[in-house]
């Protein structure tokens, strides 16, 4: 979970309203992370597609969209409110003074994508216990 006040100074809080999309799958721009300060999102898959599927739902101190802003990559899923949300937005012109000037930051975000990491290995290898942070 991240100290969501050390990161006002250097991001956007943005309001959104239930049913909203965040994100869009293979969308390519902005190449930004985002911050749940409350509320909470679904991450989907195929969104609106009838083999649509509910990979994860994130709350207050999650956070999703790293991947595209570290790859530069397109999104690899829909984001969408789950109720009304306020969330942070981390773009490619702040993220530097972002985590230099929280460590933090960056030791939750290496952290998480280890977990996530170990959860897909676990998966693949058929384990059925998954350890989170």
């Amino acid at each position: 979970m991240l100290d969501v006040s050390s990161l006002l100074k250097y991001s956007t809080a943005v309001k959104m309203q239930k049913n909203t999309i965040v994100i869009k799958e293979g969308a390519q721009m902005p190449y930004s992370m985002y911050v749940i300060l409350s509320g909470t999102v679904r991450v989907v898959k195929n969104y609106g597609e009838f083999n649509q599927t509910i990979v994860a739902t994130l709350s207050p101190g999650d956070f999703f969209g790293e991947m595209s802003l570290f790859l530069l990559k397109p999104r690899s899923a829909t984001v969408i409110t789950a109720e009304e949300c306020v969330i942070l937005e981390i773009n490619q012109s702040n993220v530097y003074e972002v985590m230099e000037n929280s460590p933090q930051m960056l030791y939750t975000i290496v952290k998480t994508l280890c977990v996530r990491v170990d959860a897909l290995n676990s998966r693949v290898r058929g384990d059925l216990t998954i350890t989170t942070p």
